[in-house]
């Protein structure tokens, strides 16, 4: 056996990849729905003309994956995050979602009082700090 390293992988390499981990991951679990019907999304809040925050990330196998939440510091506080979080649930719940989870630093506080709970801690990621693995049911 010998092992490659790849480095920028071409479509066609990760294509392959991800076509015979979906064959393997779909005999195990046959109803599981394909990547195809993943619902990636971006909710922004703007301030007139300006961009003063966002939320991105996707929907699929009945849960809400979180990718991105941002808000311009000179309007944090102020309720836009709660505000772009909610609608990023809301539109979850409306196509099919039961959970929502997601990774972060330095925002636990914030989550926590969203709703959210820590599942899992992994130190010294980035060095020095710690990332929480967070969810919320979405259905209660």
């Amino acid at each position: 056996m010998k092992i490659d390293k790849i480095y920028a992988p071409s479509t066609e390499d990760q294509t392959d990849l991800r076509t015979r981990f979906w064959e393997y991951a779909s005999s195990r679990i046959p109803d599981l729905s394909p990547e195809s019907a993943d619902q990636r999304f971006l909710f922004s809040a703007l301030d007139e003309a300006r961009f003063i925050g966002g939320i991105c990330g996707d929907v699929y196998w009945n849960g809400l994956e979180i990718d991105i939440l941002w808000v311009d510091a000179d309007y944090r506080g102020s309720g836009i995050g709660a505000r772009l979080l909610t609608e990023a649930e809301k539109f979850a719940r409306d196509n099919g979602a039961v959970i929502a989870f997601f990774k972060t630093v330095e925002a636990r506080g914030f989550y926590e009082k969203q709703g959210y709970h820590v599942y899992g801690i992994l130190e010294d990621r980035p060095i020095g700090s710690t990332l929480y693995h967070m969810k919320k049911r979405l259905d209660e």
